[in-house]
């Protein structure tokens, strides 16, 4: 295999692997064996796939299929569940899963044409259903790490119903107008992506708005749908992950950094701060030295 090909990541051999990014690198070009299917939790970032790219928002879940090469551009501090399974992991359930429509269309419709329509159809949870699987992606990993009796059974339990909660969302998303959902998917990417770019600069919900030729009110209610933020909440979200990156480096003072991230109110930035983390930016700084 090329110098780009990932293996699996366990050491034993479970077919059934969950790992969580947490971080603001870039995930260089490469390919594995494996299905991955993909959810992402906080941030966003750019997915390249089939000389394509995509911006990927909270809420997104794709399926990688083996042997394709894919990347990611991060700019900010992103969470992305990965669950990874062999198909041979879930015996004679894996051909049920495929007889579901909605799971079909998801592991192996889409994938498959994805290289000849030149386009990439990305899985958008509300927030509802958001929290639903990032909580059983949670249970999937408290049993990978504790490997208690029975661990295995129930690992192929959570990984079917992952996979089937999962077709019912991809069904219930393209029972809507196709043009309308990914509209809205897409003008709120372009706001997302304006937003990471930009934080540093003073964000008004009416420019942002305009911007995806929204009004403010319809703006907010559309992001709210998606990311279960408010667009203000989502703005401070993303400057204070920034901040937290900033003062970590200990190389430069707090009003400098506040500053940097967007804001003219050392105070305000402190106070937002210390309610995000815990303690004061000052306090952050010395933990980091």
């Amino acid at each position: 295999m090329g110098s780009n090909y990932i293996p699996w990541p366990a050491e034993n051999e479970d077919h059934i692997n969950i790992s969580v990014y947490n971080d603001y690198s870039p995930v260089s070009s490469h390919m594995h064996d494996f299905i991955e299917v993909v959810f992402i939790s906080q941030g966003s970032c750019l997915h390249r796939y089939h000389n394509n790219e995509i911006m990927l928002i909270p809420g997104d879940v794709f399926v990688v299929i083996p042997n394709e090469i894919h990347s990611y551009l991060i700019n900010s501090a992103t969470v992305i569940y990965n669950c990874l399974f062999y198909p041979e992991a879930l015996g004679t359930d894996w051909g049920l899963l495929k007889e579901i429509d909605g799971v079909n269309n998801l592991l192996m419709v889409e994938p498959f044409y994805r290289k000849e329509q030149q386009k990439q159809e990305i899985l958008h949870l509300n927030p509802v259903e958001s929290s639903y699987i990032e909580s059983v992606l949670k249970k999937m990993i408290v049993e990978q790490n504790s490997k208690s009796s029975g661990f295995n059974l129930i690992q192929k339990a959570n990984l079917i119903l992952l996979i089937s909660m999962l077709g019912r969302s991809w069904d219930n998303q393209f029972k809507e107008s196709e043009y309308y959902f990914n509209g809205k998917r897409n003008m709120l990417a372009d706001a997302l992506s304006y937003i990471e770019k930009n934080f540093g600069n003073e964000l008004k919900v009416k420019q942002l708005a305009s911007k995806v030729y929204m009004s403010p009110d319809y703006f907010r209610k559309v992001f709210k749908e998606t990311t279960g933020l408010l667009p203000t909440d989502y703005i401070n979200k993303i400057r204070m992950s920034k901040a937290s990156m900033l003062l970590a480096d200990n190389l430069m003072p707090v009003a400098r950094v506040a500053e940097m991230v967007g804001f003219n109110d050392v105070n305000y930035f402190s106070r937002l701060f210390k309610s995000k983390f815990g303690y004061s930016p000052s306090e952050h700084s010395k933990r980091n030295k």
